[in-house]
């Protein structure tokens, strides 16, 4: 029986098809290794690319990493959408879409960093590069362009202090559920008597 040669790494042909690729190995790394310690080594070793191939399509570790990050919020976000749409209001929505976030996004390392950007060269170029806000604006932005559409806010809202403060709502969320403070339903209602009235009165200030 001849004799196979060895398998050697090649650099894919298709850009798209690549970075695909490359992406893929590195979400198998993160899941055995986690964020903190994948390495561009190991996403290389687990694709079958050599290390300089692998930074032909990311620039380094980091902006490998929030491309994946980007990817999976936004399929946080699609996932959110229909139990969100069905609620009646936008003060219900926005609760509800507080409470998936957190629940959901602290169960997968890469949508956390969107919620809880830390204070690694990760955390900080996100933030840096617009990345953190944009996650931020494709999530709640579809909320309130209805609600105002609707007459339930009134135009000219700050939306990235809106952006900030129901992020960092999440944040505090996502953690309390971490911690043990309490479950979903407490939370759910902490979120109707303290945020919820925010948009009550946004409400009333459309003059509906």
């Amino acid at each position: 029986m001849p004799r196979r040669s060895p398998i050697r790494p090649t650099a894919p042909t298709g850009t798209d098809d690549a970075r695909e690729r490359i992406l893929t190995a590195a979400e198998r790394c993160i899941d055995r290794h986690g964020i903190r310690k994948t390495t561009m080594d190991d996403v290389a070793c687990e694709v079958g690319l050599t290390r300089p191939n692998v930074y032909r399509y990311f620039a380094d570790r980091d902006d490998l990493l929030i491309e994946l990050i980007t990817r999976h919020a936004r399929a946080l976000v699609a996932r959110a959408r229909k139990p969100i749409s069905r609620q009646g209001s936008i003060a219900d929505q926005i609760v509800e879409t507080v409470l998936y976030t957190a629940d959901h996004g602290r169960r997968d390392p890469l949508t956390r960093h969107v919620i809880d950007p830390d204070a690694t060269s990760l955390g900080k170029r996100m933030i840096a590069s617009g990345t953190t806000e944009m996650c931020r604006a494709e999530m709640w932005d579809p909320l309130l362009d209805a609600a105002v559409a609707n007459n339930e806010l009134p135009p000219g809202l700050a939306r990235s202090d809106i952006h900030v403060w129901l992020s960092n709502v999440t944040k505090m969320v996502m953690r309390g559920l971490e911690d043990g403070d309490g479950g979903v339903r407490r939370y759910r209602s902490i979120l109707r008597r303290f945020v919820a009235p925010a948009f009550a009165s946004a409400k009333a200030q459309a003059g509906v």
